[in-house]
């Protein structure tokens, strides 16, 4: 546009040209103090989880057998906790899983080892930690 026409109010009001400038910087201050807001929570938030869970290794026993070791960190050490494990095939289907239960009170401040050994209903090549809760 002509600089003219940014400057000359007739011709601003002639054409519906208004100043909308500290309305967007309102807009843009708040957005970004949202935005900033949930940049801060949602990095605390996912950077510490109640249960964090880590496989450490697995061996298969034999055909019908395999064992897991893996480790597990908690928050609140008053509670029961169960971890489900899963056993998969050289296709990826599930061939054995198992919910292992951790009672209230028996897992320690920082990580635990735990090492578990469960049935497969056929030859499995891989184990993994499905969940934690």
């Amino acid at each position: 546009m002509h600089p003219k026409v940014l400057t000359d109010p007739r011709l601003r009001q002639r054409y519906g040209i208004t100043s909308a400038g500290k309305n967007r910087v309102w807009i843009a201050a708040i957005s970004i103090i949202i935005i900033m807001a949930w940049f801060i929570w949602s990095g605390t938030n996912f950077a510490n989880p109640q249960i964090r869970s880590t496989l450490i290794s697995f061996e298969v026993i034999d055909d019908q057998k395999i064992s897991i070791t893996y480790k597990i960190a908690v928050k609140d050490l008053a509670k029961q906790h169960t971890c489900t494990l899963v056993a998969k095939d050289i296709d990826k289907n599930t061939v054995g899983e198992v919910i292992d239960q951790i009672p209230a009170n028996t897992l320690l401040a920082g990580e635990n080892l735990r090492i578990v050994e469960f049935s497969t209903r056929l030859p499995a090549v891989n184990a993994a930690i499905a969940n934690c809760q």
